[in-house]
């Protein structure tokens, strides 16, 4: 049985405020980038072409824009108003729809939505999390696409449930043949003390019986931004551990946190999840991934996920004691994200710059071995 976890940052849209806030945070690197180029006494045809790409990137060569045109209701009626400052009518109640209006989503880029598809289908796991997908229909679409055709790599059942973000990051769960939801739980309108929702996006537990008749809890999360404040993040881990200590006060044994915690290790805010005794698959003896270029191969950087892999964890596959002794394999998929800066790895030949990565995040995956309680502690007798 093989289970991932991907933030995979959209499928086929993605809201324009998210790709402003991504914009903020990449346009300091592609400026450090482009400084360090242009400073460069001697520069040749790949150092012109990257920043060229870092120009387009930037904005440099962007046209200023001004409002093509303003739409307002005149007794019932829709007009335009353009900068030829002619009235028309555009829209009514007897009149086909002929309107404008500003979009809240952008289109994602072809090659990145196949690059996202093709990260799940080279690892092929039996159930897949997704964080950040946009709504029900996407998501069937998206596997119309890339998975329905193939009888080995289709699903069979496929849940979207939206949070409370309103950006169009909800959670999406398939799983393939002979894999059920049981029950599913959103904790969407979970509130603080104060009365306020929690989770800004949402927290989901799915109860799944696998074709062997075990049991497995998934509790899938997308945690407070980095850009939000650590207290709120700590209020959310908290109610995580919750769930988490009364499924095992139950007796449950297989049990899995996944998602985006949006914090290293280290951090204090996601410290009481960690001290559960939940344990990180990229700590398993198992896992394997591309490993950084160069003498970043040998070099584990603090906050890391691990040696070699020196990108920022904020994606975890975390796993109760007695299912991590049951992983078998495990391991990351990066090859689909662009690397901003160092390290580098190795990418698809589909990864040509930003616009085509998949996402910014990694998919995280592991492999496992379900035995009976008894065998397994005899096994460790």
């Amino acid at each position: 049985m093989k289970i991932a976890t991907f933030n995979i940052q959209n499928l086929f849209h993605r809201h324009i405020d998210m790709i402003e806030l991504e914009y903020e945070i990449k346009s300091e690197i592609w400026k450090e980038e482009f400084e360090s180029l242009f400073s460069k006494t001697q520069k040749n045809s790949l150092d012109y072409n990257r920043m060229r790409e870092l120009a387009n990137l930037l904005g440099f060569h962007q046209a200023t824009h001004t409002s093509y045109l303003s739409m307002r209701n005149i007794e019932g009626n829709l007009h335009v108003k353009s900068d030829m400052q002619v009235m028309e009518t555009q829209a009514s109640y007897l009149t086909n729809w002929n309107g404008w209006t500003r979009l809240k989503s952008a289109p994602i880029n072809k090659k990145s939505i196949i690059n996202k598809a093709k990260v799940i289908l080279e690892i092929d796991p039996d159930i897949v999390l997704l964080q950040q997908v946009e709504n029900r229909e996407s998501l069937i679409q998206f596997h119309e696409l890339f998975f329905e055709k193939n009888s080995e790599s289709a699903y069979s059942e496929i849940m979207h449930l939206q949070g409370n973000d309103g950006l169009g990051l909800g959670m999406g769960i398939l799983l393939k043949k002979g894999y059920h939801i049981k029950s599913v739980k959103s904790f969407s309108n979970e509130k603080d003390a104060k009365g306020r929702l929690l989770f800004n996006t949402d927290f989901q537990k799915y109860k799944i019986k696998t074709p062997q008749n075990k049991t497995l809890h998934l509790l899938c999360c997308q945690l407070a931004g980095e850009n939000e404040p650590d207290s709120l993040r700590r209020q959310q881990a908290n109610k995580i551990v919750e769930i988490y200590n009364d499924l095992q006060s139950k007796g449950a044994e297989n049990i899995i946190i996944a998602g985006t915690l949006n914090a290293p290790p280290y951090a204090a805010s996601i410290s009481t999840i960690l001290d559960t005794g939940v344990m990180d698959i990229v700590k398993h003896d198992s896992f394997h991934t591309v490993l950084d270029s160069g003498n970043d191969s040998r070099y584990f950087r603090m906050g890391a996920y691990r040696m070699g892999v020196n990108i920022k964890q904020k994606d975890y596959l975390l796993v109760s004691p007695l299912l991590f002794h049951k992983v078998e394999d495990s391991g990351l998929n990066r090859k689909a994200m662009w690397p901003l800066k160092k390290p580098e790895w190795e990418t698809y030949d589909t990864v040509e710059n930003e616009k085509d990565a998949a996402s910014d995040h990694p998919l995280l995956w592991a492999g496992f071995k379900l035995e009976d309680s008894i065998r397994f502690y005899k096994k460790c007798a």
